[in-house]
């Protein structure tokens, strides 16, 4: 009886039933998957009757403006002045309308619609299981973005190619409508997959989503690089243009008291960067090594990657493991530029040029590797060090004269910040302009014929 009992009782586990479901809905072949009712409290005739009132296709400047859909799971965009919030608002004069549907976790956190501008709108949907997210998703998509007159969205772009990504795939192939995948994430790491209790799952989402994608976004080269070796029928792949905020950065590193991170060390250099294969960490180590021989100087690594482990046996090889500091990725960078001494920059790929910006508008002094971004903001010996990618000796060299010459701090973190607030102008017009293009580049490779935007290009 207990057996029957308990039986019964695994057959009626929601959780149970609904990876069972999921499961099966990745594992076969087809798109069409019948959406999951479920009551919807988003429904806003308000919102309802002024979509209806504006006219399906706007022209600013005889230029036609599409219509998006962003899918995403970043939960800020629904607090009022955050970063993802004025971004989404900021794309009100780029396109016709802006339409953000935020996926949360929580059931109770569903708090309706939210109108940030006249023609941008924030959904909020919440599942009590994160595996739900998609198909409660798609309900109120159905509900708030299907009218008489047709499905209001000409793009869907997902943010992520997992929840969002498996609910902007529902949503394109149902309504017809060009699919758009951001990808911000390295998920290709081998820590990826344990980060999260769920993450082995989102690794399966994540490759149903791509094989049904044309286009893709990426943060770095490096991730456009590993999409297309693996997804090669994927045809548009592209780096999303970079918005660097140089005022707030610096506002914030001025307004924010600066904390000793590492008290057993009387002088720290700090490396930040993506420990993979592209990384020269192992040159920053090698650098460092004489430097490190003082129990009073230590390496702070900011980062993790698959070659974590190799820099830790470099390190122990050179005999200074004891001086060096890995403390895996960090939320906020902006502790750890104000705790720092130095930024050491052995790295020259995209991602390494951000990090020497907020290096450098955090007041943080700098030696870097050559780039063409870094030899014209920077003057070697001024606002900071220049040294050849590949000159390890170089790289030692001018540790030591930093390290020996106190002027040179005060020096460089007084030129380094206003070379950034000087020669870094944000154009914000221009990056939203770019990051338009970047999405509407998609109608580039297939134009759905009942899209108002595809009648009119």
């Amino acid at each position: 009886m207990c057996a029957t009992k308990y039986r019964d009782q695994d057959e009626l586990d929601p959780t149970k039933k609904a990876v069972d479901i999921l499961d099966h809905f990745l594992d076969s072949n087809t798109q069409k998957v019948e959406a999951q009712e479920v009551q919807n409290e988003l429904v806003s005739s308000s919102v309802q009757d002024e979509l209806h009132r504006e006219p399906v296709v706007q022209l600013v400047s005889n230029r036609t403006q599409s219509r998006v859909l962003f899918i995403t799971k970043d939960i800020t965009a629904l607090e009022e002045q955050s970063l993802s919030q004025l971004h989404f608002k900021s794309l009100a004069t780029v396109f016709s309308e802006v339409h953000v549907l935020v996926l949360t976790e929580s059931w109770q956190s569903r708090q309706g619609v939210q109108r940030l501008d006249k023609n941008v709108w924030v959904y909020t949907t919440g599942a009590r299981f994160w595996w739900m997210q998609p198909f409660v998703a798609f309900s109120v998509v159905r509900a708030q973005l299907h009218f008489t007159d047709g499905f209001r969205p000409d793009i869907i772009v997902a943010q992520d190619p997992f929840e969002s990504g498996l609910c902007g795939t529902l949503i394109a192939s149902k309504y017809n409508r060009e699919f758009q995948v951001h990808i911000e994430e390295d998920f290709f790491i081998p820590e990826f997959a344990t980060r999260e209790k769920n993450n082995t799952w989102r690794l399966k989402i994540a490759w149903y989503v791509l094989h049904r994608t044309m286009s893709v976004r990426t943060k770095t080269i490096s991730l456009k690089k590993r999409i297309q070796e693996k997804y090669t029928k994927i045809t548009d792949v592209e780096v999303l243009p970079r918005h660097y905020d140089i005022a707030s950065l610096v506002h914030v590193s001025e307004e924010t008291t600066p904390e000793n991170l590492f008290p057993q060390f009387a002088f720290t250099v700090l490396f930040i960067g993506t420990l993979d294969h592209d990384s020269m960490l192992f040159r920053a180590l090698d650098a460092c090594r004489s430097l490190l021989q003082s129990p009073k100087i230590g390496l702070i690594v900011v980062g993790s990657g698959p070659t974590k482990k190799e820099s830790q046996k470099r390190a122990e090889i050179l005999g200074i493991q004891k001086q060096v500091v890995f403390v895996g990725e960090q939320e906020s960078l902006l502790p750890y530029l104000q705790s720092a001494h130095i930024l050491l920059c052995t790295d020259t790929t995209e991602a390494s040029e951000e990090i020497v910006i907020k290096a450098a508008a955090s007041g943080l002094p700098i030696i870097c590797a050559e780039t063409p971004l870094r030899t014209d903001l920077f003057t070697d010996g001024e606002s900071a060090f220049l040294v050849q990618k590949e000159d390890t000796i170089g790289f030692s060299q001018k540790l030591n004269k930093f390290l020996n010459t106190s002027a040179l701090r005060v020096q460089f973190k007084t030129n380094a910040k206003d070379v950034v607030k000087n020669r870094l102008h944000e154009d914000p017009v221009a990056f939203k302009q770019a990051y338009r293009d970047s999405i509407e580049g998609i109608f580039g490779t297939a134009v759905p014929q009942d899209s108002p935007v595809a009648q009119t290009l």
